[in-house]
């Protein structure tokens, strides 16, 4: 959704009632169980490995958009699109989250922290600044298609830098203590 998701729903027909209902309250509900889904996997796989499957997962989603644009409006299907989205952007932001806390130094984690946060936040500012004017040039079914395959170059990076910065092998409980 991002940026575009209310003029979006709105062209779409849903009133503000609607789209309140189901974004605050479901989409809300979604996010908190997407963080804590994300926190679980993070924790049985790891900050990379969860990184990938929410920065997949996360896509696809925009797919459920594209689905949407091409049903009009339906409640159901607008409430199966957000409650996706929510979930996995909670599902992703857990795991970066996790991501940008293994980059900081403990002695400057907040001051690190913040700039990394401040620098992506810049990325996904200026990145989205050009979506109004493509969605007027396009359909929306194809803006969402286009903005799911817009995700792959970060894939990509994302799988680059994991396989340039390997996790630290796990110590094993049986070698610790033995010389």
């Amino acid at each position: 959704g991002g940026v575009m998701a209310n003029p979006f729903y709105i062209e779409l027909g849903f009133s503000g009632v609607e789209i309140a209902s189901i974004t605050k309250l479901f989409g809300v509900l979604a996010t908190v169980v997407g963080t804590l889904a994300g926190g679980v996997l993070v924790a049985r796989l790891g900050f990379f490995k969860a990184l990938v499957i929410g920065g997949i997962l996360q896509a696809v989603t925009n797919l459920l958009f594209a689905l949407l644009a091409v049903s009009g409006k339906d409640l159901t299907m607008l409430t199966v699109a957000i409650g996706a989205d929510n979930f996995t952007g909670g599902l992703g932001s857990a795991a970066f989250v996790a991501y940008l806390s293994s980059l900081c130094s403990r002695a400057f984690t907040a001051t690190q922290y913040a700039l990394l946060t401040s620098l992506m936040a810049v990325g996904r500012t200026m990145l989205s600044s050009g979506g109004g004017w493509l969605a007027d040039h396009m359909s929306w079914a194809s803006f969402f298609v286009l903005t799911t395959l817009l995700a792959v170059p970060g894939l990509l990076l994302l799988l680059w830098l994991s396989r340039l910065y390997p996790p630290p092998a796990p110590i094993r409980s049986e070698s610790v203590g033995q010389a």
